[in-house]
């Protein structure tokens, strides 16, 4: 085997040209040594061919076979594992990702797959130079490998290539949760914030957190869908429903940090509804996974959603509300309430 090859870089300003050789080496099957914020890893982008076969024979630790787990680098990332976003992964990774969780699931085969959000900026940043999850296993044996060092040390020659930041922050292997059994997800391994997270998933068992993510779309997210967003949650706390079911909304053509209008606000306010903290945001392919239903207000906001995300189409209602920008309160007024009309007439696609 090759000499290993040491890229020394810091983790909070990566050197991304030099990332970007090291993943095109780990495309043409060069195995990595990398960073997270728990422990180093040792793998590859998913996609080479008998890199899990390889990985299994990594002994850092004798004992045992080590656990595959696949490392995303955002959230678009789970595509390539056609898993399902149930609402208990949806909670929990939302909760706790990016940082130190490993969640076991079952893909739609039904496959048993371990996946991880490290919290690193650099470990996500080679991550996204390859543009697909890296296929890892943790390079921890007798003791965590908080170096490259213990690395090295440990199986000598193993990767073509150690990506050295330094001691990982944290120098603990994650906590895994296995959530294949929806009805009681368990810790099968415990790590950081392991307290924190068996108190969710009490809160799990018990059924006491949101099965249900409503995402409303318009174009400035500055008046139909704040408004919409707003009566929703009024509406849901009215009816005793707003700890199962979360809503929010975007716009397609915004920028993030944008108030709702005055107009908006003043008619909500006539509902007893305040959206006066309301700040835009621009829609993103994470909000669009996350989501179980899509209230887009038009044709064209729903063109927008599945041309990010073709899969996304099933999930989409369209509303067909005109846009109020520019225009006085009564317009407003007659907008709002056609919302609620809408809204209304898809009450059992909404709570499910």
């Amino acid at each position: 085997m090759a000499e290993t090859q040491r890229v020394s870089m810091s983790a909070r300003d990566p050197d991304l040209a030099r990332l970007r050789e090291v993943a095109k080496a780990s495309r043409e099957g060069k195995t990595v040594c990398f960073p997270t914020e728990t422990v180093y890893g040792i793998g590859g982008p998913m996609s080479v061919p008998g890199l899990s076969e390889k990985l299994k024979t990594f002994k850092a630790d004798p004992r045992k076979e080590p656990e595959v787990v696949y490392h995303i680098g955002d959230w678009a990332m789970l595509d390539h594992l056609r898993i399902f976003i149930t609402p208990v992964f949806r909670f929990l990774s939302r909760t706790f990702w990016p940082g130190p969780l490993t969640l076991t699931v079952k893909d739609s085969a039904g496959k048993i797959l371990k996946i991880r959000y490290p919290r690193n900026l650099l470990a996500t940043a080679l991550i996204n130079s390859v543009g697909e999850p890296f296929l890892a296993v943790s390079a921890s044996g007798d003791e965590p490998a908080r170096t490259p060092e213990r690395v090295l040390s440990g199986v000598p020659g193993f990767a073509d290539y150690v990506v050295d930041s330094g001691p990982c922050e944290i120098g603990e292997d994650s906590t895994v949760v296995d959530i294949t059994d929806e009805k009681n997800p368990r810790i099968t391994r415990k790590g950081p914030r392991a307290a924190e997270i068996e108190k969710v998933l009490e809160k799990i068992r018990a059924g006491r957190f949101a099965r249900r993510k409503i995402l409303i779309v318009c174009t400035g997210n500055s008046c139909r869908s704040p408004m919409a967003e707003g009566w929703l949650k009024d509406e849901l706390e009215r009816r005793g429903l707003s700890d199962e079911v979360e809503v929010s909304s975007c716009g397609v053509g915004t920028r993030d940090g944008m108030p709702a209008t005055a107009e908006a606000v003043y008619v909500m306010r006539n509902r007893e509804v305040d959206i006066a903290d309301h700040r835009s945001k621009q829609c993103t392919r994470e909000d669009i996974l996350g989501a179980d239903l899509i209230l887009a207000m038009s044709q064209q906001h729903a063109l927008f959603i599945t041309s990010m995300m073709p899969s996304a189409r099933e999930k989409i209602k369209i509303l067909n509300v005109m846009d109020p920008i520019g225009m006085n309160l009564s317009v407003y007024e007659d907008v709002m309430n056609l919302i609620e009309k809408k809204i209304t007439s898809l009450w059992f696609d909404i709570v499910g």
